[in-house]
């Protein structure tokens, strides 16, 4: 989501929310590849902001089977949370 739209801070908040409760994972996950749904915190998720809090909602929905991934980089980070196949 665009940090920059005005419901930037409740997606922000719903999506940290959710990845605090799921364990995240550093390195390679090739999982994640074929996942069925995924959204990352900070990167284009290529969906108006009403699919990325649909999407937000469905990974919700299934926190159970939901995983993350913390990626760092010498020049960003993001948080992906992702529902495997």
């Amino acid at each position: 989501m665009n940090i920059e739209d005005p419901r930037w801070e409740e997606y922000e908040t719903k999506f940290r929310d959710l990845a605090e409760r799921v364990p995240l994972q550093k390195g390679p996950q090739p999982e994640l590849a074929s996942a069925k749904l995924f959204l990352c915190l900070y990167g284009d998720n290529a969906m108006s902001p009403e699919q990325e809090f649909d999407a937000l909602n469905r990974l919700e929905k299934a926190a159970d089977s939901v995983r993350g991934a913390e990626i760092l980089t010498a020049y960003w980070e993001d948080i992906l949370l992702y529902l495997p196949n």
